[in-house]
């Protein structure tokens, strides 16, 4: 029986730009990108699980928005169920990450060109959907 991880990642956006960061090599999904977030804890929100894991591998504060989108994806012998929340600064951008080796802001067309984690690829459709921009 496959495992379910329950996971939450944040679509951080401005002036019509994400924000997305490529997993550290010796991580799993190394080399690839994604929204950043995590795993939820037990007995913890998925809204808090997110400011905490922002918190925790980027170091920003960030005020969690609507629910964007949820999709559930095979990855390996687990399900990864990943739910996405838009999601802004609240402070400082991002300067380091204990997770990633690179990070930036992107265009929203310029998304299709990064070489993304498959749970996070559902995602690409809600904010090509949100902003009316094709990828």
């Amino acid at each position: 029986m496959d495992t379910t991880i329950e996971v939450v990642g944040a679509i951080l956006h401005r002036d019509e730009q994400i924000f997305a960061a490529r997993r550290n090599p010796d991580r799993s999904a190394g080399g690839l990108w994604e929204f950043p977030g995590g795993k939820i804890s037990p007995g913890e929100s998925p809204t808090d699980a997110l400011r905490r894991e922002l918190h925790e591998e980027l170091a920003i504060t960030v005020s969690v928005g609507e629910l964007a989108g949820r999709a559930t994806t095979q990855v390996g012998h687990a399900m990864i169920d990943l739910a996405c929340y838009w999601a802004s600064l609240d402070g400082p951008e991002p300067a380091t990450s204990t997770d990633h080796d690179a990070m930036g802001w992107f265009a929203i067309p310029d998304l299709l060109g990064l070489t993304w984690s498959p749970a996070d690829v559902p995602v690409l459709r809600v904010i090509e959907e949100r902003f009316d921009r094709p990828l």
